[in-house]
């Protein structure tokens, strides 16, 4: 009897680790899906809106991107927008003239690789290609690194803090977005060990100190896919004095955010910038 019982739990364990094992080989086949949704998302392809139009740009690896510009005719301003996972930059014209009129500024809407082509979105290569982006803004304008407000969403926060860290910005706006990426996604698969075998990390509370500008994070209470928690504790990791963490009440991750929120930020940048000190 004793040594049925064995064999029998000896069967169910091997089975039960097997399906372990393939679960986690399956997740980490699969994270590139999981990560970057919008990129297997069919859409028509982007054609110029009332406001938009389509800009091509190279990235540092040869790649051509299509981001989309908002072209504000005697502003002083300049925006970079790097959207979420399940976005595209063709879908956002409204967003951008939203932040175009806000902040009275050009906007760029930031693309990513494998979005509007055949490439396989990474982390690295999602930070090179909002470099790319950044880089058309300062030739094209004739501007500086420094002239351009970063705002990234969600996902596109990381790749904000990444180009912050590696070039600076007048102002780095973080809407939605976590602390770590990696952490989000052990939270999601607590079963997993995931801070083992993740690849695409977004760490950004790792980053956020090799840069000492202006940052304004903008984040729901009611954020069902990023707590509160991971933008209090970014903001509390920020060394430097020019900080805000707008909270804004019952927003949920995907909810429309409040254009007094918006102003809220804009305002923050402005109180910033007149108090060099």
């Amino acid at each position: 009897m004793r040594h049925r019982l064995r064999r029998a739990f000896s069967r169910i364990l091997c089975v039960t680790v097997t399906t372990y094992i393939l679960i986690v080989l399956a997740l980490m086949l699969f994270e590139t899906r999981l990560v970057y949704p919008g990129a297997y998302l069919t859409t028509r392809p982007p054609a110029d809106g009332r406001l938009t139009r389509v800009v091509e740009y190279t990235s540092r690896d040869g790649n051509q991107i299509k981001g989309r510009l908002l072209e504000r005719e005697g502003c002083e301003n300049f925006v970079l927008f790097m959207h979420g996972n399940l976005s595209k930059a063709q879908r956002l014209d409204p967003w951008a003239e939203r932040l175009s009129n806000a902040f009275d500024a050009t906007v760029l809407l930031a693309e990513y690789r494998g979005y509007e082509d055949d490439l396989t979105p990474t982390e690295q290569g999602l930070v090179t290609d909002c470099h790319a982006a950044r880089d058309y803004l300062c030739s094209t304008f004739g501007i500086k690194n420094s002239d351009i407000v970063l705002y990234g969403r969600s996902l596109g926060g990381g790749c904000g803090v990444a180009l912050a860290a590696d070039g600076g910005a007048k102002a780095l706006v973080l809407e939605r977005t976590y602390d770590e990426l990696v952490g989000i996604a052990s939270r999601q698969y607590p079963w997993v060990p995931v801070r083992l075998v993740m690849r695409n990390r977004f760490e950004s509370i790792g980053l956020i100190n090799q840069y000492a500008g202006p940052v304004v994070i903008i984040h729901g209470t009611n954020d069902e896919l990023i707590p509160i928690e991971c933008p209090r504790r970014l903001h509390q990791a920020i060394e430097g004095e020019k900080k805000i963490l707008i909270e804004v009440s019952g927003l949920e991750h995907n909810g429309n955010l409040p254009q007094e929120t918006l102003r809220q930020a804009v305002d923050s940048i402005k109180t910033f910038a007149a108090n060099p000190e």
